[in-house]
């Protein structure tokens, strides 16, 4: 089901701080991200506060400031001390994380409930421990509150939200204690569960999709228009006039809002949908009782007002605007320009004025949109060739093309660039684009945009597009006035397609890529090798031509786990598998033979099939212990991972070096950079098997235990964090893993470069 939740918090202009609304939707449903977890606890007081009184004369309730913080605090501490009685008495900052309030005027009455609950829960917090506990559990919930305001019945949906968007993944398994009220007054704690990452945007992506979406710069002498809003109470024979008394532009009605037209001498109040900027309401949904009463509507409110025409863009217009949206730098256009000095207006003296000149041989921003009229050489990289680059041919007509012999995938992903430099990269606005894409270009970005020429049987494929296995295909690239890139097929040329190998990346080889040879015992199709069962498992995926953009990979029952069984469905070849196969015997020295079959008349994944059966029992041969470093500088192992030195045939001593660089070590502080490079350690490409400290932000300093586990998501260590490393950007430290004979671990480093 779904639970609506709206409010406002009406007030005079005078205490505009106390003034909000909103609205929320929440819905229920089994096994939902947020569960409600152990017990809850309800308060209910007889106290005439926050009240309107019949023919009360005033928007506002009647209250009394410090009484109504008195009945909430009341009905805080009285829920507190039964939902403790109800959990035997353990502490809740124990068993919770995160702190939730109702909010009824405002995020000092949130931060004083807060205190209260400390003070209940631990009355000898005092100074930066009270500090940090605020910080960590209450501001959270408070990032919405601070730019909507007091909402009442919404603000305890509305602070939850809060908490789950500034955390996302953080929060995981994370407990929240909510704290529900209503003046009068009536009150609950509960407490909610994050099983998994809820489906909101992170809170600055939603603060500037949603909030700020249609928001209206106002400055502070323009809020005299609440003066009008507040005169609409128990008015009659009414008419708004806010809009033309203060000059506000008609077309800031928002389309789907309703807006007050008319308070009749009934005092029934008429809203129509899009306000005066809207047409009236269409005939078909007029009812009797409307001509019947008389009841006011649109056309009642006069005109409708003119819209100013937009200028409408062209296609032309449109592409250019893509390319250079896509393609312009802000901070490289900033370092094409010196900036020269800071003088005073000559007119406007209390104004400020910066001077700029150009850079010389500088590249502007936007280059790319217009072809510079010198000879270029293109060349394409796509599947087929196993991304190995290839001339195009340029034709009498200044066009290129290239031809494709089409693969058993039946698809084929490709990319184009100028004179063989990487850094020109031409590449399609969307990723697995189609020939209507708009190519973007000559540029140094786009890794993850490829066009897509898929020529399976679907519903999105053109019926002219659909081929099979060796079926040719030509690309032609036009770069006159725009750029355009399209394809056609060849019909009746046909070709050999180049065939597939197939390679297996597994935990024995620290996931590095060994061939599976042809099964000549078995019919066309089948491929195989042998591995030995060890202590680093048996855990793999496939891939085809080497290619990391082609793998085959199983699909675990369970979201979230990233190993599967070979019942498991099959997926790929494509570059989104995460998951792995998994061996699972506990008795090491088996050999199992590990095969693979994919019918070359086949493009489905349904036709490809992985199995392994156990053949033979040998001595264990173990594979040599191997340690990775991951961290920002490879984008903490998705970009590969660098391994350690050791000695020749000395397994004790692992070392491996790390560049320095200024990086925002605090999340909530990104604009502030420190010189510094966290890291920590991989045994065999293995995430299960991560070494690293057991606190963050470590320092070879601290006191701290070395442990190899899967915990350490968000435990590592901080090269430069301690003055005593005298670390600046651009150092280099070599860091080494020692491992003592009874295997215990011991993690320094020192300045090298």
């Amino acid at each position: 089901g779904i639970a609506v939740a709206s409010d406002i918090s009406e007030a005079h202009p005078a205490f505009i701080a106390f003034v909000g609304a909103a609205t929320t939707a929440t819905l229920f449903f089994p096994d939902a991200p947020m569960a409600h977890h152990s017990q809850r606890a309800s308060c209910v007081l007889h106290r005439l506060d926050f009240c309107k009184p019949v023919g009360w004369h005033d928007m506002a309730p009647v209250t009394d400031g410090k009484y109504s913080v008195e009945c909430y605090l009341d009905a805080l501490d009285s829920c507190y001390a039964t939902l403790r009685k109800k959990l035997n008495d353990r502490e809740l900052f124990q068993i919770t994380d995160y702190n939730v309030f109702h909010t009824g005027g405002g995020y000092h009455i949130v931060k004083k409930a807060f205190e209260r609950l400390l003070r209940n829960e631990r009355p000898e917090c005092r100074g930066t421990e009270r500090e940090e506990l605020t910080e960590q559990r209450l501001h959270p919930s408070c990032h919405i509150l601070k730019r909507v305001g007091p909402c009442h019945t919404v603000s305890s949906f509305l602070n939850t939200a809060s908490v789950v968007m500034s955390k996302m993944e953080q929060a995981l398994g994370k407990v929240i204690c909510v704290f529900t009220y209503g003046s009068g007054c009536a009150a609950s704690m509960y407490q909610m569960r994050v099983d998994d990452i809820p489906y909101f945007d992170p809170l600055e992506v939603w603060f500037v999709r949603r909030f700020y979406r249609n928001s209206i710069k106002v400055h502070p002498e323009q809020t005299v228009v609440h003066n009008v809003y507040v005169e609409t109470w128990m008015k009659f024979d009414y008419k708004p006039f806010g809009r033309q008394q203060h000059g506000w532009d008609v077309q800031l009605l928002e389309d789907d809002v309703y807006y007050l037209g008319e308070i009749d001498k009934f005092g029934r109040r008429f809203y129509h949908r899009g306000g005066m900027k809207a047409k009236p309401m269409d005939k078909k949904f007029r009812l009797p009782v409307d001509a019947a009463e008389g009841r006011p509507d649109r056309k009642h409110w006069g005109p409708i007002p003119e819209k100013p025409k937009a200028l409408e863009k062209g296609p032309e217009e449109l592409r250019r605007q893509i390319e250079y949206d896509m393609t312009f730098d802000q901070e490289a256009e900033a370092a094409a320009y010196l900036e020269v000095g800071e003088y005073t207006d000559t007119y406007k003296r209390d104004q400020k004025v910066k001077i700029f000149k150009a850079i010389p041989d500088r590249r502007q921003q936007g280059a790319t949109l217009e072809p510079d009229g010198l000879d270029h050489t293109y060349q394409v990289v796509g599947t087929w060739s196993r991304r190995k680059p290839e001339d195009l041919l340029r034709k009498s007509d200044g066009s290129w093309s290239f031809e494709i012999v089409l693969g058993e995938n039946r698809w084929e992903e490709f990319y184009l660039m100028q004179d063989g430099d990487p850094s020109k990269r031409i590449y399609p606005h969307v990723e697995r684009g189609g020939k209507d894409a708009v190519p973007i270009g000559p540029h140094h970005g786009g890794e993850s945009k490829y066009w897509l020429l898929d020529c399976r049987d679907r519903v999105d494929v053109p019926a002219d597009q659909v081929g099979v296995p060796g079926d040719k295909y030509i690309v032609t690239f036009v770069w006159k006035k725009l750029k355009e890139l399209t394809w056609t097929k060849l019909e009746g040329e046909t070709a050999e397609p180049e065939p597939s190998q197939y390679f297996i990346a597994g935990t024995w080889t620290d996931f590095e890529l060994v061939e599976l040879k042809r099964d000549t015992s078995r019919r066309k199709g089948w491929f195989s090798t042998e591995v030995q069962m060890t202590s680093v498992g048996i855990e793999f995926k496939l891939l085809r031509n080497e290619d990391h953009r082609q793998l085959i990979y199983p699909t675990p029952a369970k979201r979230g786990e990233r190993t599967a069984g070979c019942n498991a469905p099959i997926n790929g070849p494509d570059a989104l598998g995460a998951a792995n196969w998994r061996i699972s015997d506990e008795r090491l020295g088996g050999v199992y033979k590990i095969s693979f079959f994919r019918d070359p008349e086949d493009c489905e994944p349904a036709a490809m099939r992985v199995t392994w059966a156990k053949v033979d029992d040998r001595p264990v041969v173990e594979p040599d212990p191997t340690f990775y470093l991951v961290g920002p500088f490879n984008d903490w192992g998705e970009k590969g991972m660098q391994k350690m030195a050791n000695p020749p045939g000395n397994f004790t001593v692992f070392t491996g070096d790390v560049t320095i660089d200024e990086l925002a070590v605090d999340e909530k502080a990104p604009d502030k950079r420190k010189p510094v490079m966290p890291f920590k350690i991989v045994k065999h490409k293995n995430p299960a098997l991560c070494v690293h400290p057991d606190k963050d932000k470590c320092t070879q300093l601290m006191e701290h235990r070395v442990t190899m586990d899967d915990k350490g998501k968000d435990l590592s260590w901080h090269v430069g964090a301690h003055p005593a490393d005298k670390a600046k950007k651009g150092d280099i430290f070599t860091i080494k893993l020692q491992i003592a004979a009874d295997g215990a671990m011991s993690v320094s480093w020192t300045k090298t470069g």
